[in-house]
C-alpha cells in the first residue's frame, strides 16, 4: 500500500505543479498582450482594438491589476472613438477603485482630458489636481511628462493659450523627456502659437515641417497630421493654397485610418473650405459631409459650422436654393452652437478665476476671524481699554466684509456684462439682443407703436480674413459695430448677431426709418477706412428691413423676414437695401472687398 501512497502523492504534487506553470505563463501572457495593446494605442488604432478584444476575452483569467489595466485601455478606447462620456465613467470607476500607482495616475489623467474635451472644465481640472497630488511613489517620470501634457491640453480648450505654451515649453526643455511626449508636446505648442502669433505662421513653416518629421518617425500620426493642419493654414496664409491642398489630400487616408474624431472632422473641414475657394465643388463637397459625418457627436465644433458654410456656397453655386437654405439654416444653428460653446469657455475661465479669488478672500476673513478670538481672549483679561480696542478692530473687520461683500458685487456685474456683450465688439451679442428686443416689441405695442427691424451682413468679409487675417478682420467687425451704433436713434438696440451679421431694432420707427437707419448705416460702413490694414477695397453690407406692422409684433416672424429680405439684397448683387414685401433695387455703387467666388 505504501508504494501506491507514495506514487498517488507525487501526481498530486505534479498536478498542481503544472497548473501552477500553467497560470504563471497565463498571467506572463496576458501582461505581454496588454503591454502591446499599450504601445500601439495612439498609433496603430486597428491593431489596439484586436489586441484589446484578445485580452478581453480572458478577462475572467486576469488578476486584479491587470483587470484595472484592460479597463483602462477600454476606456481610452471610448475616448479615442469620439464616446468620451462612456471614457469619462470607465476611467472614473478605474481611478475611484484601482490602489496608488500608474493605473490610477493614468486614468485620472484621461478623465481629466476627457472632462475638458467635453467641456466639463471644472471636472477636467478637479481631476487634473487630485491625479498630480497622489503619491509619486512608482510614478514613471513619462507620466509627469503627460500630466503636464494633458493641463496644456485643458487651457488650449479654455483658450489660454499662454499657459498652454508654458506646459509645452517645460515638457521640451526636459532632458530625459520621451519621444512621444515630445512630439505632443511640439503640436501643443504650435497651435498655441497659431492662436498667440497668427501673424507669424509663415515664419514658423519650418519648424512645423520638422516636427511633423519627428512625429511621423515614432509614428504618431495623430498629433503629426494635427500639425498638418496647422502647417496648411500657415501655406495658405503666404499663398500656397495648392500646396495646402496637395499636403492635405496626400495623407487623407492616414488621418482616416487614427479614427480620431477631432482629427479626421477638423481636416476635412479644412480641405473642403481650401477645395471650396478653388471652385472644385465636387471635392469640397465630399470632404465637407466627411467632416460632418466625424463630428456628429459634437455638435458645438468649428469644423461643423466650416463644413455647413462650405455646402451652402455650394448649393449657391449649382443654383440649388432649396438645399442652399438648408444648408445655411444648419450652418447658422452650428454656428450659433459653436459660439455659445466659446461662451462656456470664456464663463469657465471667469468662474476659475472667481473661485480663486473667494478663496483668497475666505482665507483673509479667516484670518481676520481668527484674530478677533484672540483679542477676545485678551478682553476678558483686560481693562476698559481694551475694550475699546475690540470694538475699533471689531469695526475693521465689519469694514473688511463690507468692503468684500462690494467687490464680490462688482464681480458679479461684470459677469452679467460678459454674459450680455460680444467681447470682440462690445455691443449686445444674439442672446442679449434677442431677450431686449421682446422686451421693446412689448413697450412699442403696449403704446401704440410701430417697431423697425434691419439686419446687415458684410459682403465677402470671408475674404479678409483669407487675405489679411484674423486680426484684420477683427479690426473691421470693430469699425463696424461702431459704425451700427452712430446709425442708431436714443433707445435703439443694436448687436452683433453672428459671425458677420449685425441688427438694429428700432421702436417708433416705421418703414421709411427703417430705410433711412439703413442707408446711415451704409453711408457710416462706406466711409470706413480700410487703408489701415492694407486693404484696398471698401466695407459693403446687403441690408434687409421690416416692421412690425408688416411682420407682426413677434420678434422671430420679423427677424425672419428681415432676414429674408437680406438674402434677397445678397442675392440681386450685395450692397443694396431690400425692405421687406418690396423689390430689391440696386444701391448706389460701392466697391465690394473682393469679387465673389460664386
Amino acid at each position: 500500500m505504501k508504494p501506491a501512497l507514495h506514487k498517488l502523492a507525487l501526481a498530486v504534487v505534479l498536478a498542481a505543479a503544472a497548473a501552477a506553470s500553467a497560470q504563471a505563463q497565463d498571467s506572463v501572457d496576458a501582461d505581454r498582450l496588454l503591454e502591446q495593446a499599450d504601445a500601439v494605442r495612439s498609433t496603430d488604432p486597428i491593431r489596439f482594438g484586436a489586441v484589446l478584444d484578445e485580452v478581453n476575452e480572458r478577462a475572467s483569467e486576469l488578476s486584479g491589476p491587470q483587470l484595472q489595466h484592460l479597463r483602462l485601455l477600454q476606456a481610452y478606447r471610448l475616448g479615442y472613438g469620439g464616446q468620451y462620456q462612456g471614457a469619462i465613467e470607465l476611467a472614473r470607476d478605474v481611478f475611484d477603485s484601482a490602489s496608488a500607482g500608474a493605473i490610477k495616475f493614468r486614468a485620472g489623467l484621461l478623465l481629466a482630458n476627457s472632462a475638458a474635451t467635453t467641456r466639463d472644465f471644472s471636472l477636467a481640472l478637479k481631476s487634473l489636481e487630485e491625479t498630480i497630488a497622489l503619491p509619486d511613489d512608482g510614478i514613471p517620470s513619462e507620466l509627469v511628462e503627460q500630466a503636464q501634457l494633458v493641463a496644456g491640453v485643458i487651457y488650449n480648450q479654455l483658450g489660454q493659450h499662454e499657459k498652454t505654451l508654458q506646459f509645452a515649453s517645460s515638457v521640451q526643455q526636459m532632458e530625459a523627456a520621451s519621444e512621444r511626449s515630445r512630439c505632443f508636446a511640439s503640436q501643443l505648442r504650435h497651435e498655441a502659437l497659431a492662436n498667440l502669433q497668427p501673424e507669424r505662421s509663415g515664419e514658423r513653416i519650418p519648424q512645423i515641417r520638422e516636427a511633423i518629421a519627428a512625429c511621423d518617425g515614432i509614428g504618431e500620426a495623430v498629433a503629426s497630421n494635427l500639425m498638418r493642419i496647422n502647417l496648411a493654414r500657415s501655406m495658405a496664409a503666404q499663398g500656397d493654397r495648392t500646396g495646402a491642398i496637395a499636403m492635405l489630400q496626400a495623407h487623407a487616408d492616414e488621418v482616416g485610418r487614427t479614427r480620431y474624431p477631432r482629427l479626421v472632422a477638423e481636416f476635412h473641414s479644412t480641405l473642403a473650405d481650401y477645395l471650396l475657394i478653388e471652385s472644385r465643388l465636387d471635392a469640397a463637397s465630399m470632404h465637407a459631409h466627411a467632416a460632418l459625418e466625424a463630428s456628429h457627436n459634437n455638435a458645438h465644433s468649428l469644423p461643423r459650422v466650416t463644413a455647413y458654410r462650405v455646402l451652402y456656397e455650394i448649393a449657391l453655386v449649382r443654383n440649388d436654393i432649396l438645399q442652399a437654405l438648408d444648408n445655411y439654416r444648419r450652418h447658422a444653428e452650428a454656428d450659433k452652437a459653436y459660439l455659445d460653446d466659446v461662451k462656456i469657455r470664456e464663463l469657465a475661465v471667469q468662474q476659475i478665476r472667481n473661485e480663486v479669488q473667494q478663496k483668497d478672500q475666505a482665507i483673509a476673513l479667516l484670518s481676520k476671524q481668527n484674530e478677533v478670538l484672540k483679542l477676545e481672549q485678551q478682553v476678558a483679561k483686560a481693562s476698559a481699554q481694551n475694550t475699546r480696542l475690540l470694538l475699533l478692530l471689531f469695526a475693521v473687520v465689519l469694514a473688511g466684509i463690507g468692503y468684500w461683500a462690494y467687490k464680490i458685487k462688482r464681480v458679479q456685474m461684470a459677469f452679467r456684462r460678459q454674459a450680455q456683450t460680444d467681447g470682440l465688439t462690445g455691443i449686445s451679442n444674439r442672446r442679449h439682443f434677442r431677450d431686449e428686443a421682446d422686451a421693446l416689441l412689448k413697450r412699442c405695442s403696449a403704446s401704440g407703436k410701430d417697431a423697425a427691424l434691419v439686419l446687415l451682413d458684410l459682403d465677402n468679409f470671408k475674404h479678409v480674413n483669407d487675405r489679411h487675417g484674423h486680426a484684420a478682420g477683427d479690426w473691421v467687425l470693430m469699425q463696424v459695430a461702431e459704425a451700427c451704433t452712430a446709425a442708431c436713434r436714443d433707445g435703439d438696440l443694436c448687436g452683433r448677431l453672428g459671425g458677420e451679421e449685425f441688427g438694429i431694432l428700432s421702436c417708433g420707427g416705421d418703414i421709411d426709418a427703417a430705410r433711412r437707419i439703413a442707408e446711415r448705416c451704409r453711408t457710416l460702413l462706406a466711409a470706413i477706412d480700410t487703408a489701415t490694414i492694407g486693404h484696398a477695397h471698401r466695407v459693403t453690407a446687403s441690408f434687409g428691413c421690416t416692421t412690425a406692422s408688416r411682420s407682426g409684433n413677434a420678434f422671430e416672424s420679423m427677424f425672419t423676414d428681415a432676414d429674408t429680405a437680406m438674402y434677397r439684397a445678397k442675392g440681386s448683387g450685395r450692397d443694396r437695401i431690400v425692405v421687406h414685401g418690396d423689390v430689391a433695387t440696386p444701391a448706389s455703387p460701392v466697391a465690394p472687398f473682393e469679387p465673389s467666388h460664386g
